[in-house]
Order: structure tokens, then sequence, then C-alpha cells
């Protein structure tokens, strides 16, 4: 699936087209009649405000313990006065809001997190309660708190995410933004305009609103009841005819990998064999123009599945950093792939090797500090007990063939071990006579240049031997550490701010043979990430398999749960906030 050229010519166009489609959609399903005049704040309201939260006996229980306490803080800072009413129910600021609340699954995320029926209850009731009495006020103040907390929850969701990556995937790690909320607020009642308060709560980069985008046009597949499925069978490919051909044309339409048809819908014919070949690209397969077992599975994907893969992406982008460094690594774990970038170009792209389904790579950010030229491989001892000792117990000369050494003490003072005079069918976990490294050479797992990013994971970036490896479309394949593809060109644009350091020195230092620690002058950042979707450069639409089956529980905690509030943040040291007519 492509997206619209024109609509994708900026990042402010895309921002404003965002704005726009939401200001179409939410004025076309308005929940409560708009206000007219100047909010006037009635004694009674603010009365009842200050009863129900010391109290608590009004809502119900449709606000957590936690969430009163910081709502009372709030309106006792503000003397009680309400936020988003007059004395005839919501202003116009605050039918905005509920607009907004209405279409908050433009950002994957679920109205009804944000009170929605309730305020559409208290807005039937107000309207009725004017009618016969003239008064609502107690109708009126509930109605005021609880579109307070939900603006206090959906600004935390979009500032960090609605759940805590952490809760289902404790290798994640994500930063915690600096956010004044409460001067959001402030800000609000000046600029009375909600989309550019979201705006600026929501994260910041092109690819979150471009999925934003992508997401919109995707559900109207949805609601449309879809696109068709191919149904199963043998590899379809050139020349092939039949009804499954024409039931192919018809679905690479729908994703708009195919263009109008000409000719005979029955027949696979080049043109059609191009459309296969760019949805193979885009969903990460062998381009070969064929639909075997892997590319039909692809295509009968639901277009339900794939806008909750939009929505998933979505809140993974809300857990990232809201600035990136000038120099940064994007490593895309799903994707197998890794980019570098220099403050808005990207530099470099290379296919990586990333860990086994079940020895994953973390998802984590650090700073590449250094990188060392002809490493040892100090084997792992999980590697050694579950790999190399089952081996060595019937043939102890693996070691010396495969350029092995048993050494005890630190690198520097390390003692090597004749391997001959260890009983390796008595040696286990428990007793390992020492390290087992790998020498230096063409032979090593680690290749000739490994990337130190010191973390807790004790994962880094390394060369590789097997080459062959990066030809394979699905390359999970390693044991948590990531092979880099193009380790020559990696470390030129990692030591580019010293001209001192060129290819070809690189390569005359690996040609010695000697370990060789260098320092990088500029630290790099580096984010190993967990992408199932996103858009290209070129403005299509990318999907990849779940290979760590992290998508399902994302998707249970995003529907199951009401998800993260103000609380979980530092509470903000500015609580004084203006009323909207202030």
């Amino acid at each position: 699936m492509k997206l619209n050229e024109r609509q994708f010519s900026g990042f402010e166009l895309k921002r404003r087209w965002f704005s726009a489609f939401i200001g179409i959609l939410v004025l076309g399903s308005g929940i409560f009649q708009a206000s007219s005049g100047r909010t006037e704040t009635a004694g009674m309201i603010s009365a009842t405000i200050r009863s129900m939260l010391e109290s608590d006996l009004s809502l119900s229980g449709s606000l957590r313990p936690e969430s009163v306490k910081i709502l009372n803080r709030y309106y006792e800072s503000r003397s009680w006065a309400p936020y988003w009413v007059d004395k005839n129910g919501p202003s116009s600021l605050g039918d905005d809001w509920i607009r907004t609340i209405r279409t908050s699954w433009l950002h994957g995320l679920r109205p009804q997190d944000y009170h929605l029926e309730l305020l559409k209850q208290h807005g039937d009731q107000i309207q009725e309660m004017l009618v016969r009495t003239g008064n609502a006020d107690q109708l009126i103040g509930i109605m005021d708190v609880l579109l307070t907390d939900a603006f206090f929850r959906f600004s935390t969701h979009l500032l960090e995410g609605k759940v805590s990556p952490q809760r289902f995937d404790p290798h994640w790690i994500s930063p915690s933004h600096k956010f004044d909320i409460m001067e959001m607020l402030n800000k609000l009642s000046v600029r009375r305009n909600i989309q550019e308060t979201i705006h600026e709560l929501a994260p910041p980069h092109e690819e979150y609103w471009n999925l934003a985008q992508a997401s919109v046009q995707l559900k109207s597949v949805v609601d449309a009841g879809g696109w068709p499925m191919v149904e199963s069978g043998g590899t379809i490919r050139l020349g092939d005819r039949g009804h499954r051909v024409d039931q192919l044309r018809t679905r690479l339409k729908f994703s708009l990998d195919l263009g109008a048809s000409t000719g005979d819908d029955a027949l696979f014919d080049p043109v059609l064999e191009k459309a296969v070949r760019r949805f193979q690209s885009r969903h990460g397969l062998k381009a070969d123009g064929a639909v075997g077992k892997e590319t039909l599975a692809a295509l009968n994907v639901t277009a339900a599945q794939r806008w909750r893969q939009l929505m998933l992406n979505m809140e993974r982008w809300r857990w990232l950093p809201r600035q990136w460094q000038d120099c940064r690594i994007i490593v895309n774990i799903a994707a197998f792939m890794l980019q570098g970038y220099r403050g808005d170009r990207k530099q470099i792209e290379m296919p990586v090797i990333v860990g086994k389904s079940y020895q994953k790579t973390p998802v984590f950010s650090g700073k590449m500090g250094y990188m060392v030229i002809n490493p040892y491989w100090n084997v792992p001892g999980s590697i050694v007990v579950k790999e190399l000792l089952p081996i060595l117990r019937k043939d102890p000369g693996y070691l010396a063939r495969n350029h092995y050494e048993v050494v005890a003490g630190g690198e520097s003072s390390a003692r090597v071990i004749n391997p001959a005079r260890i009983d390796w069918k008595t040696v286990h976990a428990g007793n390992l006579p020492g390290r087992i490294r790998q020498l230096p050479g063409p032979w090593n797992a680690l290749g000739r240049i490994k990337f130190i990013f010191p973390n807790q994971f004790h994962v880094y970036l390394h060369d590789t031997p097997t080459r062959r490896l990066f030809s394979n479309p699905r390359r999970a394949l390693s044991h948590g550490c990531i092979r880099v593809g193009s380790p020559l060109d990696f470390a030129v644009f990692l030591l580019q701010d010293d001209p001192s350091w060129t290819l070809e020195r690189l390569e005359q230092l690996i040609a010695t043979g000697q370990r060789r620690t260098v320092r990088i002058s500029q630290p790099c950042a580096v984010h190993l990430l967990y992408w199932t979707a996103w858009i290209g450069e070129n403005g299509e639409l990318n999907f990849r398999d779940d290979i760590y089956e992290r998508d399902k529980p994302l998707w249970d905690a995003l529907n199951q749960d009401s998800g993260r509030y103000l609380q979980d943040r530092p509470f903000t040291k500015s609580l004084t906030v203006r009323h909207p007519d202030e």
C-alpha cells in the first residue's frame, strides 16, 4: 500500500492534513450541543466539584482512588473552579475536547478509556435537566471532573504510551519524558485549540504521523469489509491462469500494489508479477514474484489485523525519545535492518542478523563507545555448557582445530591452559576450568570488528564470517547479539569525525591480525527497536512478522486496561492553572 505522495510532501503538511481530517470527522459526529457565549462559573458547580472529590460519592467508582487525589489537588489549586463547562454544560472548549475523545482511535487509543459513555449519559441528562428545571449544576460539575480526568489520562498516554512496556516485556527500556501537563492546560486556556495541544503532546516524529495517516486509510478498508482472500493451493507464478490469479489481482488492487487491470484478469502476466514483487518487498519476503506459501500467508492477513499492527506501532513510538541525538543508529529487530543517521540524513543502511526466538535481542538504547579490531570471542558460559561441552567430551581436539584456547585470568593477564590436560568428561557448569575464547582471525565468530555500547544485557554489534546468512529474508539466527552486514562501512560511519580513520587504514589494521581498541571520539546513540509496521521513505506501508510474538500481549494490554495515569509520572510542581476564559 502506497500513500498519496501529495499528501506526504512535508511534515507540517502531514500534521495539518491529519488535524483537518480530525476536524471534519468530529464536527460530523458531535455529541453535545455547543454552548454559546462566555463561560460562567456558578458557585454551585464549584461546590459540587469540591464535594464530589472530597467524598467520591457521585462518581460511582468511575475514577481510580489515586486519580481522585490528583484531581483534588488540581481543583484545590484553582479554588474548585470548573475548566471545561459553564452553567449550560460544556463550553466550546469542552465540546472540542469531547469530540477529540470521540476520535482518540486515530492515535490507536480507545475512547471508552476517557469516559466517553459516561460523558454521553451526562450530556443527555444535562440537556434534559435544563429543559425541565433550568438548572443542572451538579451534573455539570461531575462532567467537568470527568473531562479533566480524561485530559490527564489521554495526555499521559500520548506522552509515554498507554501501557508501560516493562509490564509485559522487562527487556524494553524506555525513557520518561519530562513534560508539564498542567502547563499544557495553561496554554490551552489561552490558545483554545485542542488539536494544537494534542500535537504538542503526541510524539513529534514524522514516522508517528505517517502511521496515523496510514491508519485512517486502512481503517476505511476495514470498515468497508476488508480485502478479499486468495484461496489456498500450489504456487502461482508467471504464465499461470485461473480463478486464483483473478483473486490475487483483486487483492493486490486493494493494497495499491497493482493499478487498474488491462487484458486478461485470469492470466498471471508480467504486470501482475511486478505487483507481487512489490508486495513481497513491503512485507520482508523473498521478492521472487511467485506466490508461494509465505507470500500467500501474508496476502491473507486481514485488513483488520494489519490495522491493529499500525495501532501497536504507534504505541511503540510513544515509548521512544522525543528528540533524537544527531548521530544515531537505529536497529529494527523485526525488520533485520540497521540504519545510521547524522542529523536528518540517513547515511548508511545494511541488513543485520538478530537473536533467535528463544534468545531474543533485547530492546533498549545506549551509546556506542568503542570498537575492537581483530577481537577475541569470549564464549559465553551458557554456550560452553550447551554447545561446546557435548562436542569436547567426544572430541577434545575440536578446540585447537577451530582456533579456540582455554585461559584463566583477565584479558591483560590471561594464562593459557593446555586443553589436552583437561578431562572434559568430568567438566560441567559448576567446575569450568577457565574461559574459552576464540583467537582473532577470519574464522572468529565475531569476524574482524566488534562494536561496543556498554549495557546490562552484554549485547553488542559485530562482524561475522558466515556472510551467506545475510541472503536469508528472515534473519533471527544469533544468540542475541547483532551481526552487521557491512562492518567496515559501519566503522567508517562511526569514525567519520576523525578524518584519519579511512577505509584503507581500517583494512591495513585488520591485515596485521593484531587486536586493537579504537575509541569513538563522538559517541553515537544506539536504539535497538521493534517495529512490525512503518512507512518507508517512498511512502509505502511496510509490515513484518512478529518474530518475538510481542504484538499480541501489547494488543491485549491496550484493550483491557485503562492505562497509565498522571500519578505514574513525577507530579508537576506547577499546579496553578488558569480558567479557559481568564
